[in-house]
């Protein structure tokens, strides 16, 4: 049937033009069917199948004389395709800073757990750990471990004015605080680092994982205004006066579009890793030099652990290399494939302790009913349930059989055979749904029923 449509003289094969097929490039991003489809018509054509490209690698963004443009290895990061080491110059990050950026997997936390490792010992680091997947560091290192959630703002800031002053490594677990409760804490903790005298000003890195957290861009955040406010204020003051005072931030962020500009716009280095969003792709464009259509070409297929390195402190020019390994336990790893252990129904129904949660639904029940009432409803049901509601049952239908007139609020216990305690909390509760009006005072005081309440 092909082959009839294709000899079909109404559609001939007009060659006048030349033939155009999709590049190498663009094959690869064609799927399976599509790419056979695209091989067999260029067969038939009588031109060149297209070749499909293998996947982006490292080698493919880092041109020879990209690599020897490279500074001299300080701290060693990874290395190219072609063997030849990547790495940092401290002395120029200290000045600069740094911004790791990737999507989700593309490798952010291993590659400032690589950074890290390789600069422990030579420069004080402080780790914002949001988290807690950073804790291996501490025992691997020695660094102090400090439980965030177990310290208010207060405590915060004079923790970060001790360290200033000790110059001691410290890693602080947030994992434990909701997200208001990180960003209270970052702000007090930021702002003592900035405010230290300039006796305590030492070069110190301060590693801030998800950064994007800490300063959100716009309103992608649940915090309060001033919550937000406050703690985007003293990231973007940690990344534009701390160079001063030593504060070198290396902040890892998974989509530079969540991340405030103000904060990106101190950062002089970047590491820029797999991306897959148009927005993503664009402004990690802008940010090392590529054109969009490099960049669309390129950042989506790096393989997770590849970065694009461009700054002061790597090259001038874009390098790609690969990162290497960690000594750490990284607890931000996939875990390992596992099959689920074998167990019939009833098992499965004892491990979950299945009839202990039925019996607290079914108890949880008339509380879900009660939640699904309309507010009106709700309040009715309130009412009825009240102790006195019985005794103001009566009061309201005396009152509505004299109606418009009213009755002395001193007469009622003896005419209802009542206390007067309990004839107080039944108006009480008559008046708190705006069933009741009074008037006078003392002995004289008279109380009737709410015009709208009269029949």
């Amino acid at each position: 049937m092909q082959q009839l449509v294709r000899e079909a003289p109404e559609r001939p094969i007009d060659r006048r033009f030349g033939i155009v097929f999709p590049d190498a490039t663009k094959m690869r991003t064609l799927s399976p069917e599509d790419r056979k489809l695209a091989v067999a018509l260029a067969e038939e054509a009588g031109v060149a199948a297209p070749r499909v490209m293998p996947a982006v690698t490292v080698a493919a963004v880092a041109a020879p004389h990209l690599v020897a443009d490279a500074k001299p290895v300080d701290v060693g990061l990874g290395a190219t395709e072609g063997g030849i080491e990547v790495g940092i110059d401290l002395a120029r990050l200290l000045d600069g800073r740094l911004l790791i950026q990737g999507t989700s997997g593309a490798g952010k936390s291993w590659t400032m757990r690589r950074l890290i490792e390789q600069t422990a010992g030579r420069v004080q680091q402080i780790i914002v750990d949001p988290e807690g997947e950073f804790r291996s560091i501490a025992d691997r290192y020695g660094v102090a471990h400090i439980e965030a959630h177990k310290l208010d703002t207060a405590a915060m800031a004079v923790l970060g004015s001790r360290v200033r002053a000790h110059r001691l490594p410290v890693l602080l677990d947030m994992s434990e605080l909701d997200r208001e409760g990180q960003m209270q804490a970052i702000a007090a903790f930021f702002q003592a680092l900035i405010d230290a005298p300039r006796a305590h000003w030492h070069p110190c890195l301060i590693f801030v994982d998800e950064a994007h957290l800490f300063a959100p861009f716009g309103g992608q955040s649940i915090a309060p205004n001033s919550v937000r406010k406050a703690a985007i204020g003293a990231v973007v003051d940690l990344m534009s006066r701390g160079r001063k005072r030593g504060l070198a931030g290396v902040l890892a962020t998974q989509r530079l579009a969540r991340m405030a500009k103000s904060v990106a716009s101190e950062m002089h280095n970047f590491l820029v890793g797999m991306n897959t969003l148009d927005l993503d792709i664009r402004r990690a464009a802008e940010t090392i030099g590529w054109d969009a259509r490099k960049a669309f070409d390129q950042l989506p297929f790096l393989r997770p652990g590849d970065f694009i390195a461009v700054g002061p402190a790597f090259s001038h020019s874009p390098i790609g290399f690969r990162v290497g390994a960690v000594e750490t336990f990284h607890r931000g790893a996939r875990p390992e494939l596992q099959p689920p252990e074998e167990l019939d129904a009833d098992q499965a129904a004892e491990l979950l302790d299945l009839d202990s949660l039925i019996d607290a639904s079914a108890a949880d029940e008339e509380v879900r009913n009660e939640n699904a009432l309309i507010p009106g409803l709700k309040a009715v049901r309130a009412f009825i349930r009240e102790a006195g509601f019985p005794l103001a049952g009566r009061i309201f239908g005396e009152l509505k059989a004299i109606s418009p007139e009213g009755a002395r609020v001193i007469d009622m216990p003896s005419a209802l055979k009542a206390s007067a305690d309990a004839i107080a909390a039944s108006l009480t509760l008559l008046d708190q749904f705006g069933a009741l009006e009074f008037s006078g005072f003392g002995d004289d005081r008279i109380v009737r029923l709410e015009k709208g309440m009269r029949p």
